[in-house]
């Protein structure tokens, strides 16, 4: 039986608030607040957000994975610290600290948290030389959001450089839904949560699709959060429009989406079942990977239980676990 693997988790090290609070600065970064609430903004952001202090408490987060029959967890930087708004050199230090602190506290606990790594998009030469720092660290995989300012998406071709890098590495990208600019109607309600993160997946996803960045790089790894967010509901909308409409063929791009669709991989934080199964019947069921969004209070509060439910015994193994463990080069293995 595989071990079982939560793939989607956030964390701040307990250091990394330390060293802000002393010396945030030097990083990029303005902390303020008080002790019970914290505050930050890194540097070139128009936002001073709370710090979520439940993504710094360790030991809790030990206490609840053991709760949820987790066996390993995967723990991301928290997407808001990625940097994206910072001068690239501040970017890179404040990268290499995240990545630093985090492999700390998978280091202090072996077998229980591995590390995934942030790296400064703003720029792929330095993004490359960050991650391969971050591999030597025991790093296992990267997490980027879904654009990066102004009009730079993931098909931008000033990224094909590191592209190229994880595919030759092997290395899992982790894609993650961004809110530096939430758009018009978002910003009451939650909704910059609820339906702009969703909306971001399912826009990031075809403009990979058809800008051909799947078909040059057919060896990329890539992992989509909120199992694809709106997209799998509406990808008879997009398979019509490469058959129809001249623009998704602007590029070159030709063939079914839906085959390419089923060469890279989802989580399961859907709450509803009846969803994660419209998921794989679509991809299939080798194609998903359990993930909680810890700590957050829009996480899964019972991954392992929601993947039951949702799929037959036959798949849970793999998708609890098992599937994770093979792109995380862990398969096999006792240990990370």
């Amino acid at each position: 039986m595989p071990r079982i693997i939560d793939l989607h988790a956030h964390l701040i090290p307990p250091r990394l608030v330390e060293t802000l609070r002393r010396d945030g600065a030097r990083y990029g970064v303005e902390f303020g607040g008080s002790t019970e609430a914290p505050t930050i903004r890194l540097e070139g952001s128009s936002w001073t957000k709370p710090l979520p202090l439940p993504l710094t408490r360790v030991t809790e987060r030990l206490a609840t994975i053991d709760r949820q029959g987790i066996e390993l967890q995967v723990q991301a930087p928290w997407i808001d610290f990625s940097g994206y708004t910072m001068p690239l050199a501040l970017a890179e230090k404040f990268s290499e600290l995240q990545n630093e602190t985090i492999a700390e506290v998978a280091a202090a606990h072996p077998g229980r948290f591995l590390g995934a790594a942030t790296v400064p998009m703003q720029d792929a030469p330095t993004a490359i030389r960050v991650l391969e720092r971050a591999l030597s660290m025991g790093h296992r995989s990267v997490q980027v959001a879904t654009y990066f300012g102004g009009q730079r998406f993931l098909d931008h071709e000033a990224l094909f450089p590191f592209w190229e890098a994880v595919s030759d590495k092997g290395v899992l990208v982790y894609v993650h839904p961004y809110d530096e600019q939430p758009p018009p109607g978002t910003k009451e309600f939650f909704l910059h949560n609820v339906v702009n993160y969703p909306l971001q997946t399912a826009i990031a996803i075809p403009r990979m699709i058809f800008a051909g960045v799947f078909d040059r790089f057919p060896r990329l790894n890539i992992c989509f959060p909120h199992g694809g967010g709106y997209l799998p509901y509406q990808f008879g909308r997009i398979r019509r429009a490469a058959e129809v409409r001249p623009e998704p063929k602007s590029l070159g791009y030709s063939g079914d989406p839906l085959e390419v669709m089923k060469r890279f991989w989802f989580d399961t934080i859907l709450h509803n079942p009846a969803s994660i199964r419209y998921l794989a019947e679509m991809v299939g069921t080798d194609r998903l990977v359990m993930g909680s969004d810890y700590p957050f209070d829009m996480n899964d509060p019972d991954p392992v239980a929601s993947v039951r439910a949702a799929l037959p015994a036959s798949a849970q193994a793999a998708v609890m676990g098992g599937t994770a463990a093979r792109l995380l080069g862990l398969a096999g293995a006792e240990a990370p």
